[in-house]
C-alpha cells in the first residue's frame, strides 16, 4: 500500500523559515513516519503565487492531493502545521475530507498543535525550553497573530489560555496578538510591561514560522513595531526570530499527533 503524509502549511516567502521552520516539522515527521512519503502543500493563495514568481511551485492541498491520487496512493494522513483551530484550519483543511472521499482507502485529518485543554502546558513547555537563562528583572514576550475574525474568543481564548498557562508555571511570561481587535492585544502586551517592570524582555514569535510579523511588526525598526514601542519605554530587548517550527520539542508534539491520529 502506497502511504503518504501530506503536511499542511499557511506557508512563508522567507526562505530560512520555509526551510526551518517548515522543514524543520516535515523533516521531524519524515524521520518518524518512515513508512510515509511526506508531501508539502500551502495553503496561502498569495504566498503560492509570490514563490511562483521566484520559480519555487508548491501545491495548494487539493492539488496535491488529486496528484497522490493519480499516483495510486492508498493511505494519505493529513497533518496541518498550523497553530490554533482557526479559519484557515476550518475553511481550508477539514473541507478535505469530504472533498476527496472515496478517493483513496483511508484518509485521515489531522489537528493542529492546539487542539484541546492538555495542549497548552504541553506547548508551553515545549517553549520554555529555548529561553535563556533569565536574570533578574528579564522577561519574555510572545507575539501571537490573532484574528480579527473572532476565531480567538470562538475557541476560547487561546492567547489568554496560554498567558494562564505560564502564569501557572511561575514563568515570568507575556503574551499578545498582533491584530488590535483581539485580546490581548499590543496595548494589553505594555499595560502588562509597566506592571511587572521588566527591565529587558526576550521576544518571541507565538507562531509556527517566524515570517514578516516577526521581523517587522515585533521586532523591526520601524516607528511602530513591539520592539521600538518597548524600548521608548526603557525597556532593553532581544529578538529571537525563529518561529516554533523550527523547536525540536514542537517537532515532537506534531509527531505525536500524527501517532494518535493512527492509533
Amino acid at each position: 500500500m502506497k502511504k503518504a503524509l501530506l503536511v499542511i502549511s499557511f506557508g512563508s516567502t522567507f526562505d530560512d523559515t520555509r526551510n526551518n521552520d517548515i522543514g524543520g516539522i516535515e523533516k521531524a515527521l519524515e524521520k518518524n513516519f518512515p513508512e510515509y512519503g511526506v508531501v508539502r502543500a500551502f495553503t496561502s493563495n498569495i504566498i503560492r503565487k509570490r514563490l511562483a514568481e521566484r520559480e519555487i511551485f508548491i501545491d495548494a492541498p487539493e492539488e496535491a492531493l488529486e496528484k497522490l491520487a493519480k499516483a495510486g496512493y492508498e493511505e494519505v494522513i493529513v497533518q496541518p502545521t498550523h497553530l490554533l483551530h482557526g479559519e484557515e484550519y476550518e475553511q481550508k483543511i477539514l473541507p478535505l475530507e469530504e472533498k476527496f472521499a472515496g478517493k483513496f482507502a483511508k484518509l485521515l485529518i489531522g489537528k493542529p498543535l492546539v487542539d484541546d485543554a492538555a495542549d497548552y502546558p504541553a506547548v508551553a513547555e515545549a517553549l520554555a525550553e529555548r529561553f535563556p537563562v533569565l536574570a533578574e528583572g528579564e522577561g519574555v514576550i510572545f507575539m501571537g497573530h490573532g484574528s480579527p475574525r473572532n476565531n480567538n474568543k470562538a475557541f476560547g481564548s487561546t492567547y489568554k489560555k496560554f498567558q494562564e498557562t505560564f502564569d501557572a508555571m511561575e514563568l515570568p511570561v507575556i503574551v499578545g496578538t498582533v491584530e488590535e481587535d483581539d485580546s490581548p492585544n499590543y496595548e494589553d502586551v505594555l499595560e502588562q510591561l509597566k506592571k511587572r517592570r521588566y527591565t529587558k524582555v526576550h521576544m518571541y514569535p507565538l507562531m509556527v514560522v517566524a515570517g514578516d510579523h516577526a521581523n517587522n511588526d515585533m521586532y523591526g525598526d520601524e516607528e511602530d513595531s513591539w520592539k521600538t514601542g518597548i524600548e521608548s519605554l526603557g525597556v532593553a530587548t532581544e529578538g529571537h526570530l525563529y518561529g516554533m517550527g523550527r523547536c525540536e520539542a514542537i517537532q515532537r508534539l506534531y509527531a505525536y499527533k500524527v501517532l494518535n491520529l493512527l492509533k
